[in-house]
C-alpha cells in the first residue's frame, strides 16, 4: 500500500488548536494509548509551579484583606509628678492620665491601598496564565516528537521486513544460479543496516517518551503509545493575521494589568503625600486637694515641611512609564520569534506538500513499474532494491518535514495562544 494512503489510514488528527486534540479510547489496554488532551491534563496536574501559584494567590488574598483594615486605636496611660521633691514628694502632686488615640487616614488611603492589593492579586492570575501556556507548548512539542518517532519506527520495521524478503529472494536466485554471490552479500548487508536503523529508532522513541513522561512527574516508562496525526493544511495563514493576535495573548495582555497596578501604586503615593492626623481623648486624675478629675483631648497633625513623599511619587511615575516601554520591547521580541517560527512553518509546509504531491507518487509509481518489470525479467533485483531505497528515503524526508512543520506549529501556537482572562 502506498505510503500516503497508509499514513492517512493509521493516524488520528493532531492540529494546532488544543480543542481538536480530543481524547479517544484505546481498544487495547496494553500498552496504554494516550491522547494529547490526556497528556496535557497529566502535565497540568503534576506541575509544581501551578501549585505554587495557587499558594501565592492565597497569600495575595491575605494582602487584600490586610490592606482593607483600618489602623488600630492606641490605649495609653501616663503618670506625672510623683517621687519628686517639695510639693511633689511621694504622690502628693500625682497626676494620672488615661486615654485613647486613633490615627485618622486621609485622602482615601485605605481604599487606594486595597485597590493596589487587588491589582497585585490579578498579576498572580496572569502568572498562572503564562505558566499554562508554557506547559501546553512544552507538552505539545514533546507529544508530537513521540508521535513522529512512532511513525519512524513503523517505517523502519517495514524497511526491515522488505529487506529480509529481498534477502530471501536473493538467496533463492543464487541457489538457482540466476544471481551472483555479491548480490546476496549486498542483500544481507541491507538487512543488517535496517536492523541497526530499527534499533536507533527504538532508542529515539524511548528517549522521546521519557521526555514526555517527565512532564507527568513519572519515572522513565516506555510502556505507552500516543495517538494523533500531524496534518498539513492546504494553505498557511498570512503572517499579518498571526501578528494581529499577539495583542490578545497573555504575554502582552498582562501588561494592561501591570499598568493598572502601577497606576494604583501612583495613586497611593499621591495620597501618602497628604499627612494623616491623630486624635486622642481621655481623663486625668489630680491627687492634689483630695483628688480632682478632668478630661483631656487633642489632635496631632504632621507638618509636611520637608517630606512630601515626592521621591516615592517620582518612582511610581517612572515605573508606570516603564511598563509601556517594556510592553513594546516584549511585543517586538514576540514578533521576531513569531516571524522565525512562521518562516520555518512555510518552508516545511512547502517541502511536505512537494514531497506528498510530487516525489512520493513518482517514487511509488517507479517502484511499481520496477517490480512489474522484475517479474517479467526486464530488471534485476538490484533495480528493485534501489527503487525501494529511494521510496523509503523520500518517506523519511516527508516525516522530517512533518516534524519541522509540527515544531513550527507548536511555537506559533505558544506565541499566539489567546488569553483566557477577561
Amino acid at each position: 500500500m502506498h505510503f500516503y494512503h497508509k499514513l492517512k489510514r493509521t493516524l488520528f488528527i493532531l492540529w494546532v488548536p488544543v480543542g481538536s486534540l480530543t481524547a479517544q479510547t484505546s481498544i487495547n489496554s496494553e500498552p496504554e494509548t494516550i491522547s494529547y488532551t490526556q497528556a496535557l491534563q497529566r502535565a497540568i496536574a503534576a506541575e509544581p509551579r501551578l501549585a505554587l501559584n495557587s499558594t501565592l494567590a492565597e497569600a495575595a488574598e491575605g494582602q487584600i484583606e490586610q490592606a482593607d483594615l483600618s489602623p488600630n486605636p492606641v490605649v495609653g496611660a501616663e503618670v506625672e509628678n510623683f517621687l519628686g521633691t517639695g510639693p511633689f514628694t511621694g504622690v502628693k502632686g500625682l497626676e494620672v492620665t488615661l486615654g485613647i488615640s486613633q490615627l485618622i487616614e486621609t485622602a482615601d488611603k485605605r481604599e487606594k491601598r486595597t485597590a493596589l492589593a487587588r491589582a497585585e492579586r490579578s498579576l498572580v492570575d496572569w502568572d498562572r496564565e503564562s505558566l499554562l501556556a508554557q506547559v501546553e507548548a512544552s507538552v505539545r512539542s514533546a507529544f508530537v516528537d513521540v508521535l513522529l518517532a512512532q511513525e519512524l519506527l513503523d517505517l523502519r520495521r517495514e524497511q526491515l521486513t522488505l529487506a529480509k524478503q529481498s534477502a530471501e529472494e536473493t538467496t533463492k536466485l543464487v541457489e538457482a544460479a540466476r544471481s551472483s554471490q555479491v548480490e546476496q552479500t549486498r542483500a544481507k548487508l541491507a538487512v543488517r543496516q535496517q536492523q541497526f536503523a530499527l534499533q536507533q529508532s527504538r532508542r529515539e522513541l524511548a528517549a522521546q517518551k521519557a521526555v514526555l513522561a517527565s512532564y507527568w512527574g513519572e519515572s522513565i516508562d516506555a510502556s505507552f503509545s500516543v495517538m494523533g496525526e500531524v496534518s498539513i493544511d492546504s494553505t498557511t495563514p498570512e503572517f499579518w493575521e498571526l501578528a494581529s493576535t499577539l495583542t490578545n495573548t497573555a504575554a502582552l495582555s498582562r501588561y494592561s494589568a501591570e499598568e493598572r497596578t502601577s497606576e494604583a501604586a501612583l495613586d497611593l503615593e499621591h495620597a501618602r503625600a497628604t499627612p494623616d492626623f491623630e486624635v486622642f481623648a481621655g481623663g486625668r486624675y489630680f491627687n492634689e486637694e483630695n483628688g480632682n478629675f478632668g478630661f483631656v483631648a487633642g489632635v496631632e497633625i504632621p507638618w509636611p515641611l520637608f517630606d512630601q513623599n515626592q521621591g516615592n511619587i517620582r518612582t511610581a511615575r517612572a515605573q508606570l512609564r516603564a511598563e509601556g516601554y517594556e510592553r513594546e520591547a516584549v511585543r517586538r521580541e514576540l514578533l521576531i520569534l513569531l516571524n522565525r517560527a512562521y518562516q520555518n512553518l512555510v518552508a516545511a509546509h512547502a517541502e511536505a506538500q512537494s514531497v506528498e504531491k510530487d516525489l512520493l507518487p513518482t517514487a511509488e509509481q517507479t517502484l511499481d513499474e520496477t517490480e512489474e518489470g522484475y517479474e517479467r525479467g526486464q530488471f534485476t533485483l538490484l533495480s528493485v532494491l534501489e527503487s525501494r531505497s529511494t521510496l523509503f528515503e523520500i518517506r523519511e524526508t516527508y516525516l522530517d518535514a512533518l516534524s519541522r512543520y509540527a515544531s513550527a506549529q507548536a511555537q506559533i501556537e505558544a506565541l499566539t495562544r489567546p488569553s483566557t482572562i477577561n
